[in-house]
């Protein structure tokens, strides 16, 4: 009887102690504050012209782990990003088919939210941690720009009347799903409750490239209740002429600043 009870409580103490192994939850929140660079439509109009607005961005990322062979396991991810800014040209610029005239007052909105469906494997987990997969990214964005302008001809009325401006505006759509690679590792410090995490997606296809890149550290603060604060560098690059029309060579990057829930 004794023997009977003592495995009956070693059974129990394994199956607490290996619950958190059987199936795992990691969800991070928080928000990113990146500063935009590189060129836009056809002629690489500089976006610094702009003055885009550099505001908070919020991202949400959840991963459920499981350990079924051969089954991957699932993340899902969203990022909303979007900017506005303002300029007036001193060249004429074309955005996709529309030409905007020079001393043209524009003003020009971008968004790049997206969201990410990814599926892989964990090929190590002990104190270094490593995935690899696939991502599926959909693209919920668009570029626009609204301008005006008054042509030199207008501004010579025989009557004096005022000059009549001309209005113009152009809409790029981003849509669609994009595949990318993903990887993740993750370096724990021992007794410390630290890590260091780099993480990141990439794709490539005649001659266009993607690359969302991640580096961050995270502190185990409440190990009692599974939480953290982790703070990193996002960098994110768009280098594309044929994605839906989406012409750019964008970079967008900053710090970020979130909370962490492990179970």
């Amino acid at each position: 009887m004794k023997k009977t009870a003592l495995a009956l409580c070693a059974a129990l103490a394994s199956g607490a102690a290996s619950a958190d192994t059987i199936l795992g939850f990691d969800a991070s929140l928080g928000a990113w504050q990146p500063a935009y660079s590189g060129t836009v439509g056809v002629d690489g109009f500089d976006v610094d012209e702009f003055n885009l607005a550099e505001d908070n961005i919020t991202f949400i990322q959840a991963a459920l782990e499981h350990p079924v062979p051969l089954v991957p396991n699932v993340m899902v991810a969203h990022s909303k990003i979007e900017t506005n800014g303002a300029t007036t040209l001193d060249q004429s610029v074309t955005f996709d088919d529309e030409t905007f005239a020079a001393t043209s007052d524009i003003t020009a909105d971008i968004t790049l939210s997206h969201t990410d469906a990814t599926l892989y494997y964990e090929i190590l987990d002990n104190w270094v941690n490593l995935d690899l997969g696939l991502t599926a990214r959909q693209y919920d964005g668009e570029f626009s720009a609204t301008g005006q302008y008054t042509p030199s001809e207008v501004c010579i009325p025989e009557d004096f009347d005022p000059c009549t401006p001309v209005e113009q505006s152009e809409m790029v759509e981003l849509s669609g799903v994009l595949p990318m690679a993903y990887a993740q590792a993750r370096f724990d410090l021992p007794f410390t409750g630290w890590s260091i995490i780099a993480q990141g997606n990439g794709t490539g296809y005649k001659g266009d490239s993607h690359t969302d890149l991640t580096a961050k550290v995270r502190w185990d603060f409440l190990p009692v209740a599974d939480f953290a604060v982790e703070a990193g560098y996002r960098m994110m690059s768009l280098d594309v002429s044929e994605l839906d029309d989406f012409q750019s060579d964008l970079e967008i990057k900053g710090p970020y600043l979130g909370l962490n829930l492990h179970l």
